[in-house]
């Protein structure tokens, strides 16, 4: 057994890297650590090593392997068409303790099998899907991205826990080319298991990430941003649903169900006020109903959700930037080149202006983004 401790030396590291990719090119069995389990990693491309894996490890039947990737980026080698659901979640999720199953058609079968042969696809494939995941331990990822070929990781034994590779079966161990000893497992679970199909999202093993969660991170949310959340922010709402409905082919209340959330709130709202007359009219002559709307004030966990937050203003992107600077990537005011005044008290046909105004400006918005 030879054990690779993961050292502070950049040197030590590229070493490590490259030890273990050799390795698991050559078509031997190397540990690895992920953020769950210790698990045993082998080149799916190499019959050789998929026999031994399964010898050493028992396995028989349908083993059903998933395909570990260095970084989200690689999905699209396995994967044509990715959902924009999947694209979220991976986003949000990846590195990170979550296995997802995608679909997969015909010529990404042909691909995989030109690369590790009918057999392995076989064993990889379930109901149509391959099995994906990114795990958070960075040696790991390396060594999975040096290697430049199809790699899975499997939990050390069947039947017990293996946390670190000293806890390793000495009868195991010996059957190891390498074993790449790294930071104790985060979670106490295996990895959450998730099928995407289209819009929709099956939780089939609820493991170290809990299902409320996944089931929060499911929808895109857009939020609109003005000062008190009765003009401006509501009619961007209210004509950025009508819009992303007629895109949708489904009826605005129907969005949701499509995992698609457009929402509106004021930097400085009060709590439940209604549209300004003038606002709930002028929509209304463009196919917008926001005459349910109530104002709310801008929150933390609005802001945590936001995929993308629109301002009215530079002043409002720069308030919510001094109080969260991490969401300066997904915080943008509406238009590019300047601000959106607000109509408050200036009567009719400037409510009607801006909402014409706000209308072109969503519809170029909207067209940046992956529904």
């Amino acid at each position: 057994m030879k054990v690779m401790p993961v050292k502070s030396s950049h040197r030590t590291a590229d070493d490590l890297v490259l030890r273990a990719a050799d390795a698991l090119r050559a078509g031997k069995l190397v540990g690895l650590p992920t953020e769950t389990v210790f698990g045993i990693a082998v080149s799916m491309t190499q019959a050789s090593g998929i026999q031994a894996l399964k010898d050493a490890l028992g396995v028989q039947g349908h083993p059903a392997w998933v395909i570990h990737v260095p970084s989200a980026d690689c999905v699209a080698k396995f994967v044509s068409h990715v959902p924009p659901l999947a694209r979220r979640l991976i986003r949000r999720l990846w590195p990170g303790p979550v296995s997802i199953q995608l679909p997969v058609d015909h010529s990404d079968v042909e691909r995989l099998t030109r690369r590790v042969g009918r057999q392995t696809t076989a064993e990889a494939m379930v109901d149509g899907c391959l099995t994906l995941r990114c795990t958070e331990i960075e040696i790991t990822r390396d060594i999975i991205n040096s290697v430049g070929e199809p790699v899975t990781i499997v939990g050390a034994t069947a039947n017990q826990r293996v946390d670190a590779a000293e806890d390793l079966p000495d009868s195991l161990s010996r059957q190891l080319s390498a074993i790449v000893a790294g930071p104790a497992p985060r979670y106490k679970s295996l990895s959450t298991l998730v099928r995407i199909t289209g819009h929709h999202l099956a939780v089939l093993r609820e493991g170290a990430i809990a299902e409320r969660v996944i089931r929060r991170l499911e929808d895109m949310v857009i939020v609109f941003v003005c000062s008190g959340n009765t003009c401006r922010s509501p009619m961007a709402a209210g004509l950025a649903a009508q819009i992303l409905s007629g895109k949708l082919h489904i009826p605005v209340d129907e969005l949701p169900n499509q995992h698609v959330l457009v929402r509106s709130a004021g930097v400085h709202a009060a709590s439940g006020m209604p549209a300004a007359p003038e606002a709930v009219k002028v929509v209304g002559e463009m196919g917008a109903d926001i005459h349910k709307h109530r104002s709310m004030p801008l929150t933390d966990d609005l802001l945590r959700r936001a995929d993308m937050i629109y301002t009215m203003t530079q002043a409002h992107r720069d308030e919510i930037i001094a109080h969260a600077p991490l969401l300066s990537e997904k915080t943008f005011t509406l238009d590019p080149d300047g601000d959106i005044e607000d109509p408050i008290g200036k009567g009719e046909q400037v409510y009607r202006r801006t909402a014409q105004r706000l209308e072109k400006l969503i519809r170029y918005r909207l067209a940046e983004l992956e529904l």
